[in-house]
């Protein structure tokens, strides 16, 4: 209920406020009384003044509003755009930051990408180097490693089947034996071969060998025995004397040899066994035998001559298997005196006793070596025969047998000894793959000696210092410098740069695999630098500078300014004192002492003013006249270019002569000149309104006529400004 009466009070307050000044407004203004028509006129008058004015009040007040309105507008719309801006902005900083966490993630992906590359590459050279200093180990310290070899021997010598005949001889046909009292038996031996075709292994000194062994044998005996044969029909003894019954066997044995040994240099033995089937190749007999008969009929035995053996042979020989021989072999390696030589002409590089060439050199090796074998288990398997049969109605013998055959069990040893010639061919093993050296490097480096900054380009060349052989030819290095692969040894390298003096040095590379860092610091080469402009308008001007040596009269230099920057450089040589001249046509001559090779100088040249005079320098003439020599091409130029760059100059020509020679001569003679010049300036381009000529002849001297340095100085073109 308070706040109720509160309201009401308040409302009626504001409504009594605003409604005063519209009731005045409304209610007419009491006309006081007596007034005048003129009065009331100009209180109508002001009234409306004052009705004017409110309403201009409040139009003001209106349009005041609506610009506060568009302000305030203007400012939302300023805000809603800076704030969309800022939101923009914000976007694309999000944008950027996430561009430059990316850009940054794909660099430290490269970082580490180009670190892993660095280091494998590293890891990688650093085993080439292991493994080859591994293989050089290997070189120094060889391992023992097993050879092998193919085998063709060929043998010959001295061979001999040696029968063991008991003591007592077998009974013939007759029943009777055989006369002890007069067996007896002798060898005579014969002649062997063999082949040899074996496989054979080497490790350290260690040898074995085995394969195939083919071996023949032939061997003679003789033999003297006494046999009695009873004639059953009349009684009588017939008694046979063999004497020197000769018998010649023949064998082929096929066996494989199990050979041990060793080998000290040059020199060799193998022992071993040989097992062998053994083939009879037959056998042979010859020989005489005497017949005498004790005949009852008779008082006295008589004789019926000597006979041939001439009967066939009956009982083929039998051998046992195997025959197991007892061997031995002595040899000699021969590779020192018939196997290539790596170098024939190098004596060092000969093969040293007992060495082997490695496979792919020489892999064909010789030997030669004595041998002996035996035959150790009895090999005769001959079935018992008597030596010689006979019939019963013929006195001679009829049949023969082998002597092996006497008692069944006869032993037999065989023995074969000579020489034996082989040739070895190697097998070729593993062989150690070759490891090559890992390359050396070195990488080069060019900087600044007092910045120590790479140089931006420069040209390097390497040559071996004792040699001089090139080791790399001249290439050229940037910022980044130069990787090159390098031999091991010392080397000098020579590098030249624009500006700078060049450089020398020498590095080592003692160690394969390894990198040399090859940094050659240059010193800077002092440049003069010249800049020629107007003195008075500061423009650039294109002169010839040329620089003297002290006390010589040539130039040791002539630079042209560039056209557009008015400048021009020159590296000087040390040590000698430099003057600076510069004599461009319309300007004053500049004659300047050098101080420093490397200073940069800005030279003024002073135009030369109206009425002023110079001489033309370095402009000729044939002798007496007016034709002008070539070789004042280059004062008629610069004339010519002084002119062209100045269009408002005139000038006047001006020629002197000397004394020599008749006044008007000399007069004709100085205004030819004159106009001959004026003539080729017309020739090359200038107005000829530009240009006056004029001779002067002797009038005019500026230096004695009296010697021929001071004549030649008075012959003279000057140039007047006008």
């Amino acid at each position: 209920m308070k706040n109720l009466f509160r309201n009401i009070l308040i409302a009626s307050v504001v409504l009594s406020l605003n409604a005063a000044p519209i009731a005045m407004y409304a209610m007419p203004e009491p006309v006081p009384a007596g007034q005048t028509d003129k009065q009331k006129a100009a209180a109508k008058k002001k009234k409306e003044q004052e009705k004017a004015k409110a309403q201009k009040a409040k139009e003001k007040e209106k349009a005041q509003r609506e610009k506060q309105k568009a302000a305030d507008a203007k400012k939302r719309e300023a805000e809603k755009k800076k704030a969309a801006a800022a939101k923009e902005n914000e976007k694309k900083q999000a944008e950027r930051d996430k561009a430059a966490a990316e850009r940054a993630k794909v660099a430290e992906k490269r970082a580490e990408e180009q670190a892993k590359k660095e280091a494998d590459a590293k890891a990688k050279e650093e085993k080439a180097i292991r493994d080859y200093e591994k293989y050089q180990e290997s070189l120094e310290n060889p391992k023992t490693e097993v050879v092998s070899f193919f085998n063709i021997g060929l043998r010959a010598g001295y061979s001999a089947l040696m029968d063991k005949q008991g003591d007592q001889w077998a009974a013939i046909s007759s029943g009777k034996q055989l006369g002890n009292d007069y067996a007896y038996r002798s060898l005579t031996g014969g002649g062997g071969a063999g082949l040899d075709l074996t496989y054979s292994l080497e490790y350290g000194h260690f040898r074995f060998e085995t394969g195939l062994d083919a071996r023949f044998l032939n061997s003679t005996s003789s033999y003297g025995f006494q046999a009695t044969r009873i004639d059953t029909k009349y009684g009588a003894q017939y008694n046979y004397l063999f004497d020197k019954l000769v018998e010649q066997r023949n064998m082929l044995g096929i066996g494989i040899p199990v050979m041990f040994g060793a080998q000290f240099s040059r020199y060799y033995f193998l022992v071993g066994a040989k097992a062998h089937y053994n083939l009879p190749l037959g056998y042979s007999q010859k020989g005489q035998y005497d017949i005498t008969v004790d005949d009852p009929a008779f008082f006295d035995p008589y004789g019926m001559g000597i006979w041939d053996l001439n009967g066939q042979t009956k009982q083929p020989m039998k051998f046992a298997i195997p025959d197991v021989s007892a061997a031995i072999e002595l040899g000699l390696d021969l590779d020192e005196w018939l196997q290539k030589q790596p170098d024939p002409k190098a004596k060092k590089a000969k093969v040293k006793p007992g060495q082997r060439l490695p496979f792919g050199q020489e892999h064909i090796h010789y030997r030669v070596a004595l041998f002996a074998e035996y035959s150790v288990l009895n090999n005769n398997a001959t079935p018992k025969a008597d030596p010689v049969e006979f019939d019963a109605d013929k006195v001679e013998v009829v049949k023969s047998n082998t002597l092996l055959a006497l008692n069944g069990n006869t032993a037999l040893n065989n023995l074969f000894v000579g020489a034996k010639f082989a040739i070895q061919f190697e097998v070729p093993g593993k062989q150690a793959r070759p490891v090559p050296p890992p390359p050396a490097y070195a990488i080069y480096s060019v900087v600044d000696a007092e910045t120590n900054q790479p140089l931006e380009k420069a040209l390097i060349e390497t040559h071996a210092t004792e040699s001089g052989k090139i080791a790399m030819r001249e290439k050229q290095i940037t910022p980044k410098g130069l990787r090159q692969k390098h031999a091991l040894g010392n080397f000098t390298v020579d590098v030249k740069a624009e500006n700078y003096y060049p450089a020398t040095q020498t590095f080592d590379i003692e160690k394969v695999g390894t990198t040399e860092y090859v940094t050659i610091a240059m010193r800077h080469r002092p440049v003069l630098r010249v800049r020629v402009t107007n003195k008075e308008t500061g423009l650039v001007v294109p002169a010839t500078v040329r620089i003297n040596k002290s006390g010589v009269a040539e130039p040791a230099y002539s630079l042209a300014t560039d056209s557009v920057s008015g400048t021009t450089r020159q590296m000087l040589e040390e040590g000698p004192n430099y003057r600076l001249f510069i004599a461009q046509m319309g300007y004053d001559t500049v004659d300047i002492a050098i101080a420093n090779i490397g200073d940069s100088l800005n030279i003024e040249l002073v135009p030369v003013k109206k009425g002023e005079v110079f001489i033309v320098k370095n402009l000729f003439f044939a002798t007496n006249k007016t034709r002008i020599l070539k070789t004042s091409e280059e004062a008629l130029n610069d004339l010519y270019m002084y002119l062209a760059r100045n269009p408002q100059v005139r000038i006047k020509i001006i020629g002197h002569t000397d004394n020599v020679g008749k006044d008007a001569a000399n007069q004709k003679l100085s205004e030819g000149r004159a106009n001959a010049v004026r003539d080729d300036l017309i020739e090359r381009g200038i107005a000829a309104d530009r240009i006056e000529a004029e001779g002067r002849g002797e009038s005019q001297p500026i230096d004695t006529n009296d010697t021929e340095e001071g004549r030649q100085n008075n012959r003279r073109v000057e140039i007047e400004i006008l």
